[in-house]
């Protein structure tokens, strides 16, 4: 699963880049944001305009498996999310993802980026109600799927990069052919990736954290 991301980029970039019609709510230049803190996402209206809003990350029950990050075979085979699968897809802005080998003082860290920058990870959002009906909460997860060959030396999956023409198509509401869009989650040409060994903790902390697997 993903420890924690990183979105470095502000906020006109990632407008820009993403074609988003309204902002909502963007937190720029964040080396660090975990499980249940709050994190930007894009998603798309029934007026068809994109959105950049703040989500919880983590759907609930945040324990649940898949809560947090989920595998592209597991959740397009799980009834549970069918309804939000095919009506609630969103994609979320990261500048870089980091995977950790090791343990303690020894652990090794390699950080994996797209050569073009910011890039966007496939998503999906709900809202959850709380018992009484009064409190609502947005929620939000990262979709995983298998690692290309830059990543598979290191971590069995890794985030679902939608490159620009699948990124149109994961946001368009009227897409509901499951089957279509389970096909959009493949790993990202790995020639369209870098990755770098860091020899230290401090030399990680320099670079900022993005997100652990």
């Amino acid at each position: 699963m993903c420890h924690s991301i990183a979105i470095l980029a502000d906020v006109q970039e990632v407008m820009k880049q993403f074609r988003v019609d309204r902002l909502l709510s963007y937190s720029a230049t964040r080396y660090e944001v975990r499980p249940t803190e709050s994190i930007s996402a894009i998603m798309m209206n029934r007026k068809g305009e994109r959105l950049l809003d703040e989500f919880r990350w983590g759907l609930m029950p945040f324990w649940a498996k898949d809560a947090v990050c989920g595998e592209r075979n597991s959740i397009f085979s799980n009834v549970v999310f069918e309804r939000i699968v095919q009506k609630q897809r969103c994609i979320i802005p990261c500048s870089s993802f980091y995977v950790g080998i090791g343990e303690g003082k020894e652990t090794e860290w390699i950080r994996f980026k797209m050569r073009s920058g910011t890039f966007g990870i496939a998503g999906l959002y709900d809202v959850w109600k709380a018992p009484n009906g009064e409190e609502e909460l947005r929620t939000c997860m990262m979709l995983m799927t298998e690692p290309n060959a830059v990543v598979s030396p290191y971590h069995a999956s890794m985030p679902a990069i939608l490159d620009e023409e699948n990124m149109e198509k994961w946001l368009q509401s009227d897409q509901r052919d499951s089957r279509l869009l389970r096909s959009y989650l493949q790993p990202i040409d790995d020639l369209l990736m870098v990755s770098n060994h860091l020899s230290s903790p401090a030399e990680k902390l320099e670079l900022g954290v993005g997100v652990v697997i």
